[in-house]
């Protein structure tokens, strides 16, 4: 294939994904319950003879049973898998792809999480008084007051920030320079783009094999124990795909059609309780991971 066939594929390739896809990256901030104390550090290191980098004593700022506290960061925690679920890999940067196709159900997606972590936000800032009178009782002589923020200080600490951005094209990249380094460096950045697009679009194919093969593990077995995620990760994956399926992979499609025909059709109380049914599909989703051997 001649270098410019090449080019010629990889630019309306990403004409495509220009108007069919964007980049979001995701940021969350938290107030981290940790502190470094370098005096309590340098007391054990001269207690036990040791060197000044042996160790170091990080306190707790907060009770073990801050419960407020440990809501909000879970929120995050789950706002953080949503988005990396309903997205696929971009850059080094953080920044991830998201299809126009997907886009109302991310932002809802968002939306819904962002409110409940502003929630929990707002009862950690109620409660945050108390839990800090607590921690003087728990930390003893090793309490500071300059270690905790004011609590109208401490609601700026926590956040969502969350930036869509253009999907980019590397013929918008335009500088003062000689053509023939113009062209060189478009080249480069194109070539860079369909290795990220690759990279995207294993992800997906990595995904539905995953869910794939551990469906052959689990049912597989005789006792037929298993959670009801098996066959909801499943489901929700044949979903998904056809959304983030930006660069329209039709082998991908087939594979995900074949699952959803020979996976999904019995509940996961079917599969317990019926061993040939369990045996079979067992069986179908072993065929189905082979099948993807040759497109992976």
């Amino acid at each position: 294939m001649s270098s410019a066939f090449f080019l010629e594929i990889t630019m309306n390739q990403q004409t495509n994904l220009h108007n069919k896809a964007m980049l979001v990256g995701l940021a969350i901030r938290g107030w981290q319950a940790r502190k470094y104390d370098k005096k309590i550090s340098l007391e054990v290191v001269e207690k036990h003879s040791a060197s000044s980098d042996a160790g170091r004593f990080n306190k707790h700022l907060l009770p073990g049973a801050a419960e407020s506290y440990e809501a909000v960061h879970k929120k995050g925690r789950e706002l953080r898998a949503f988005y990396y679920e309903q997205t696929l890999p971009w850059s080094k940067d953080g920044q991830r792809i998201l299809p126009t196709s997907n886009y109302e159900q991310f932002a809802e997606g968002v939306r819904k999480l962002r409110n409940q972590y502003d929630l929990e936000t707002d009862a950690f800032l109620r409660d945050y008084p108390r839990l800090k009178d607590d921690a003087r009782v728990l930390l003893g002589s090793m309490f500071n007051e300059m270690d905790y923020p004011l609590t109208s200080e401490m609601a700026f600490k926590f956040g969502i920030d969350l930036e869509i951005l253009p999907f980019p094209l590397a013929e918008d990249f335009r500088v003062n320079l000689a053509d023939s380094e113009i062209t060189r460096i478009r080249k480069d950045i194109e070539q860079r783009m369909q290795r990220e697009m690759e990279q995207a679009n294993k992800d997906l194919w990595n995904r539905l094999r995953n869910a794939v093969d551990n469906m052959v593990l689990r049912l597989s077995k005789p006792d037929g124990k298993f959670h009801d995620t098996l066959v909801g990760n499943i489901n929700d994956l044949i979903d998904l795909i056809p959304r983030l399926n930006v660069t329209d992979d039709k082998q991908l499609e087939d594979i995900r059609a074949k699952c959803k025909a020979a996976l999904t059709v019995h509940s996961p109380q079917q599969l317990r309780d019926d061993s040939i049914i369990r045996g079979r599909v067992a069986a179908q989703a072993a065929e189905i991971s082979t099948l993807m051997d040759a497109y992976m």
